[in-house]
């Protein structure tokens, strides 16, 4: 749903409302446990090294469960930190070439495994019907204890869906690129600043 100024959070409450039991609007959910995608969706994968050791992991589980990575100027959650559980609905709010966005989503799965070898937090989130893509995005926290590192991982397949999105031909692949690596960053600040009870 694109828009020419900022929407206000009583408009985003009635684009949740309409879309909270709407279908996902493409066909495979669940497709990021697979690292190879469905034909139709461009991939679209980065991952950083966030440090070591289960104070990292632990802070990185916190960043993520906080929606950090989408703390950037330009792109925001609606409600304000949603629940990480399975069935959430939420928008992202993204501002890009003078219009804004409201995008819903559902949270498809969450991912809490621990092993000896490896723990993992990971969950994904899938688009609505009123997204401007279709596709499903994976937010990874994986802590390797043989090794001690603790790394952050996004895999998305999307494409574009809203008809002003397929206009903008290159811009979609773009953008999805440019929050690649401003999450990451964004994920990565939030884990080597100060613990949150310092705040």
């Amino acid at each position: 749903m694109f828009l020419i100024r900022r929407p206000s959070p009583a408009l985003i409450e009635r684009v949740l409302d309409e879309q909270r039991t709407r279908p996902f609007s493409y066909p495979q959910p669940g497709m990021t446990r697979s690292t190879a995608g469905p034909a139709g969706y461009p991939r679209n994968h980065h991952e950083t090294r966030l440090g070591h050791g289960e104070e990292t992991f632990v802070r990185a589980v916190e960043a993520v469960r906080s929606w950090a990575m989408y703390d950037l100027p330009w792109t925001y959650v609606h409600p304000v930190a949603p629940p990480v559980v399975e069935g959430a609905v939420f928008a992202t709010i993204v501002s890009h070439l003078r219009f804004w966005s409201i995008n819903p989503c559902r949270i498809v799965y969450v991912d809490d495994v621990d092993t000896p070898a490896m723990r993992t937090f990971a969950f994904a989130i899938g688009t609505l019907p009123l997204h401007s893509e279709a596709g499903e995005e994976r937010f990874v926290v994986q802590w390797d204890r043989a090794t001690g590192e603790v790394r952050f991982e996004i895999l998305a397949y999307a494409r574009a869906w809203h008809w002003m999105a397929r206009l903008s031909g290159p811009f979609v692949g773009i953008l999805q690129r440019r929050f690649g690596r401003a999450a990451l960053a964004a994920v990565q600040a939030r884990v080597d600043g100060p613990p949150a009870s310092a705040l």
